[in-house]
């Protein structure tokens, strides 16, 4: 589902046009561009209460949000990077599932 720009503005409420285009402007957030202008994504949704949180609630500088934004992004694709190694894993034999167990004790042993 995607929201045109007065859609999102209903659906958060605190933020204003002038901090969504800002924002856009500045690539913090980077909705398709359809015929009737910019349009939203459920992701893109999500950032913008993100960037209502980091700049209106903690009041990080604008300054620093590209590297704010940056780290969250690269947390978010390690995430998925886990998620998806572990669906791998689950996918194996048992015997190999234990020696991945067993080989990650190993390198790891205060976790035990």
């Amino acid at each position: 589902m995607r929201l045109s720009e007065d859609k999102v503005l209903a659906e958060i409420r605190r933020l204003t046009r002038r901090d969504l285009r800002h924002w856009v402007r500045q690539g913090w957030v980077r909705p398709v561009i359809g015929e009737t202008g910019p349009l939203f994504d459920t992701l893109d949704v999500a950032r913008l209460r993100l960037l209502c949180d980091l700049r209106k609630d903690m009041a990080v500088p604008a300054s620093t949000m590209p590297v704010v934004l940056s780290l969250l992004d690269q947390l978010h694709q390690t995430r998925r990077d886990l998620v998806r190694l572990l669906s791998i894993l689950e996918d194996q034999p048992r015997d190999v599932r234990a020696a991945f167990e067993r080989q990650l004790r190993a390198r790891n042993p205060e976790q035990e």
